[in-house]
């Protein structure tokens, strides 16, 4: 048995959830970027659709972090929560922060700077180059951690 509907007002309160709807589902915002002096930063992609819209994004930051566990199957498991502290070439602070997600992108001035990034106990550290074309993508593995599980 179907049903007709043949009211104006259905027929618009129906066409309107459908736009409401197919608008919704692909409005997919990257989170907040947050500023530090000359340094800014966004982290986040927890989901597909907004991991998408950071990868999207990353073309306009010169520093990406990802930041994974070896699960040991076909693809690293995510992870959130590392800290991230960067330094410039002189030691001094430029970011500190935790993750919110598994994908940060960095804004930063020409430079060279450490990345030291903290998960779980284990430390990884990683010296960047960014400025002018040079765009870096640092993938950081961490051992998996039951937690996880």
């Amino acid at each position: 048995m179907s049903t007709i509907f043949r009211s104006p007002s259905c027929i618009a309160a129906l066409v309107a959830l459908s736009v409401a709807s197919a608008t919704s589902a692909q409005t997919i915002l990257v989170p907040q970027q947050d500023a530090n002096g000359t340094a800014s930063y966004v982290s986040g992609g927890i989901g597909e659709d907004e991991a998408e819209a950071m990868r999207q994004a990353s073309a306009n930051y010169p520093l990406t972090l990802e930041l994974a566990t070896a699960a040991g199957g076909p693809r690293d498991a995510y992870i959130s929560d590392a800290r991230v502290d960067i330094r410039d070439g002189s030691g001094n602070p430029v970011i500190s922060t935790t993750t919110q997600g598994p994908i940060m992108l960095v804004r930063l001035p020409a430079g060279t700077y450490t990345v030291d990034v903290g998960w779980h106990g284990t430390e990884k550290h990683k010296t960047v180059e960014v400025g002018g074309q040079r765009r870096q993508h640092v993938m950081l593995e961490f051992p998996d951690d039951p937690s996880n599980h």
